[in-house]
């Protein structure tokens, strides 16, 4: 009898599944149009370019204090630990679906998770792939590259993030936030040592510990309560994944706002209240509070904090400006997004001249993605003190003119779709 009415919903469930997919990717791709013409393409272009160019070259002469087993072992610990999930999953699942939860979970999830399994290895290997070359001319690595077989390696590392994914979802069923935050440092900070010591330390007890570490965090994954499917969890992260994909397209052209709720954010938030009231400079008041709420600064935070650790990390030149290239530009792009911003409703009644807007979104994206460009310069600038060069020079000037004039100018531009 049970089984007669799973075969029943297994078939709508899928066919919800794949139509909620598809609408997702009609509803996005329309706009991909807007990415194209920008630039942005171009943009990325360049930028493999010269990381294919600089890989290069950094291959052909590899600096003896190029600390590859760390760079490498960090940067495929990033991957492995990114476990996302797509589930398209709705509020009104839980009022609709609720009833059906062990088909949900048979029929619409699992495939979900398996795939997701399937993908952390693949970016595991591909990340190790990369990393390969480097690893076997290295100084610092060539001898542990010699002294393993490296296609284990790989199988060990795919491995590793296989693993990462199955504990993704197991901190989804997670109930408790503190329970949830303590597995997922647990599983970083294993990650970590085990990509570590795979890559730098003797083969033998560098798989036994990393087996052994993981055994244990896979043990530990028994201990707090779980639910069986998380609803409110899958919900709520697929919901931010939409607007993480409409906050990348606002970055080119208008798109539908997601809501968002505000963070206080009081160790950033104060830099807003240091802005003059005068009523001329009203606008750049509510544009830079909105800004440090908002998941505009969480994202730009986000992407220079990676970079300045890469930044850290690297050492090396052409290492070092790759990545100042790619955050400042990537930074500046994602402040264009202040051009489109929607205000609190009430906002719009005050008294203020509608034309200053544009001015005040320019200038809050200048202040910070100049504060931003700065940083990130002086991250791959310290190390060479005096000797940063005509190239460090010339980067710094890059990156201030993009973040200081290019962008905040393409934001004041009055555009067609503009309302006021």
């Amino acid at each position: 009898m049970s089984d007669g009415r799973n075969d029943r919903q297994r078939e709508p469930l899928l066919s919800l599944k794949r139509s909620r997919a598809s609408a997702f990717r009609t509803e996005v791709f329309p706009y991909f149009r807007y990415v194209a013409q920008s630039g942005f393409g171009l943009l990325v272009s360049a930028v493999f370019f010269a990381f294919a160019i600089g890989y290069g070259n950094l291959l052909r002469d590899v600096p003896p204090d190029l600390p590859a087993g760390l760079t490498g072992a960090a940067a495929i610990a990033a991957v492995s630990v990114w476990t996302p999930l797509r589930t398209y999953l709705g509020r009104a699942d839980t009022v609709f679906m609720l009833p059906m939860e062990s088909s949900v979970m048979r029929t619409y999830l699992r495939p979900t998770i398996r795939r997701a399994i399937r993908s952390g290895a693949l970016r595991a290997l591909a990340a190790y792939a990369v990393f390969l070359p480097l690893y076997v001319r290295a100084p610092a690595t060539e001898a542990a590259a010699a002294g393993r077989p490296l296609w284990l390696l790989g199988l060990a590392l795919a491995a590793l993030g296989a693993w990462n994914a199955c504990g993704g979802w197991i901190e989804r069923q997670t109930v408790r936030g503190d329970a949830r935050l303590l597995l997922r440092l647990a599983r970083f900070a294993l990650t970590l040592l085990a990509a570590w010591a795979l890559v730098n330390a003797s083969p033998l007890p560098a798989f036994g510990f990393a087996a052994a570490a993981a055994a244990l965090v896979s043990a530990c994954w028994r201990i707090p309560k779980r639910q069986a499917l998380p609803w409110e969890k899958l919900i709520a992260e697929e919901e931010a994944a939409r607007r993480r994909w409409m906050r990348f397209l606002g970055w080119f052209v208008d798109v539908p706002s997601e809501a968002a709720r505000p963070k206080p954010r009081r160790w950033a938030a104060w830099i807003g209240d240091r802005l003059p009231w005068g009523r001329g400079r009203a606008w750049h008041f509510l544009y830079a509070k909105t800004f440090l709420r908002g998941e505009t600064f969480g994202a730009w935070l986000w992407w220079n904090a990676v970079i300045g650790l890469i930044l850290i990390a690297a050492n090396h030149p052409a290492a070092d400006w790759i990545a100042y290239g790619i955050g400042a530009a990537i930074g500046g792009i994602q402040l264009g997004e202040l051009a489109g911003y929607r205000l609190a409703a009430p906002t719009e009644s005050l008294p203020l001249d509608p034309s200053g807007r544009k001015a005040a979104a320019a200038g809050t994206a200048r202040a910070a993605g100049m504060a931003g460009a700065a940083v990130l310069w002086l991250l791959a600038a310290v190390p060479y003190r005096a000797d940063v060069g005509w190239v460090g020079w010339a980067m710094l000037a890059a990156g201030l003119l993009w973040n200081g004039w290019l962008i905040p100018r393409r934001m004041a531009k009055p555009r067609e779709d503009d309302e006021e």
